[in-house]
């Protein structure tokens, strides 16, 4: 029997670094599970350039007045929600960018956000982390990104 193929939505992430800090989010959800800037495609999106779907979203989500490069993608995973009342399944690009100057305004989204060193930040599974994919992910990335720097 064949199978179906899987149907995801997509977001768009960005791992914005300033130095040796990464901006982390914490959503406004009951929870205040950490976040990243970046979201999904939306519908009239099919055929904006990645980058500007990219800037869509920083704007919307951390203000007008933030600047930043972008740079390559640099992982994938997974996320689950709910969406008009059925589990979806969200494919998130991470890409690096780096962060220029402006200063940071939330939406409504998020409730906070820090700059994190990344040289002394320790990852905490739970409760930070909503999807189980993302622990492993950032783990792997941010020793990744040490080894680099030795």
């Amino acid at each position: 029997m064949k199978r179906d193929y899987g149907v995801f939505q997509v977001a768009l992430k960005v791992l914005l670094w300033k130095g040796e800090e990464i901006l982390f989010l914490r959503d406004s959800d009951v929870d205040r599970h950490w976040d990243w800037p970046g979201g999904r495609i939306d519908n009239v999106e099919y055929r904006t350039p990645v980058e500007k779907i990219i800037a869509r979203e920083v704007r919307e989500e951390l203000g007008a007045k933030v600047k930043y490069v972008l740079g390559k993608p640099r992982f994938q995973l997974r996320r689950w929600t709910l969406w008009n009342g059925k589990r979806t399944c969200i494919f998130c690009v991470f890409y690096e960018a780096k962060w220029v100057s402006g200063e940071i305004w939330l939406s409504a989204e998020h409730c906070a956000y820090e700059w994190i060193d990344a040289r002394a930040f320790h990852l905490l599974k739970r409760p930070d982390f909503k999807h189980e994919e993302e622990y492993p992910a950032f783990k792997k990335y941010l020793a990744a990104w040490g080894n680099k720097r030795k």
